[in-house]
């Protein structure tokens, strides 16, 4: 190994260290979230420590090849003590006002799609109901009209029948004006349950 090679190493993994700590202080910020769930911690706690060895193993393999050394280890541990000296506070600053600028983002990326995307699609699908409504009310409207209509000669025609028709028959004819009776005011229940729900 070359001494432009050691070099390299040196300042790549002092800047590991670097990295280290900060990815140690984002990945702290964030643990509040998943802290209490015992499974979650240990799963991120796991994957985080990996990935961290496997970037560094990469930036070591990019450099010499992977050749492990004494003041490899020693140029991470400067680096990550000289992130907790120098950068730390600094980093924790610049990290949170990231993390504000990024909430802002999103509440107004969520207002931006309320407004212009979930309100229209809401006000659409009322006014399609109330057209719905007021289309089947008007149908049911139509429809008791015509019964009306069609069921006039037939209610003269009775009246008329009752009129020639003899006493001992009369009781026939009362049971069929029971089943008349009925079936109207169920279509009358029908149609005013129509209209309280339209309202």
């Amino acid at each position: 190994m070359t001494l432009t090679v050691q070099f390299l190493t040196i300042v790549s993994m002092i800047a590991g260290g670097i990295y280290l700590g900060a990815a140690m202080d984002t990945f702290r910020r964030f643990e509040r979230h998943w802290k209490r769930q015992v499974i979650m911690r240990y799963v991120m706690e796991c994957g985080f420590w990996l990935l961290q060895a496997l970037l560094l193993f990469f930036l070591l393999f990019q450099v010499n090849q992977g050749e492990m050394r004494f003041y490899i280890l020693l140029a991470l541990i400067c680096g990550f003590a000289g992130y907790r000296a120098l950068f730390q506070t600094s980093y924790r600053r610049v990290l949170e006002w990231l993390i504000r600028v990024i909430y802002r983002i999103i509440f107004i990326a969520k207002r931006i799609l309320y407004v212009l995307v979930l309100t229209p699609i809401r006000w659409l699908l009322q006014g399609l109901l109330m057209l719905a409504g007021g289309l089947l009310t008007l149908v049911w409207k139509f429809v008791w009209l015509l019964f009306i209509i069609l069921l006039y000669p037939i209610r003269i025609l009775g009246r008329l029948i009752w009129k020639l028709t003899p006493k001992k028959y009369r009781k026939i004819y009362s049971i069929l004006a029971g089943i008349y009776s009925r079936m109207k005011n169920i279509a009358t229940k029908v149609y005013d349950s129509l209209r309280r729900s339209r309202r």
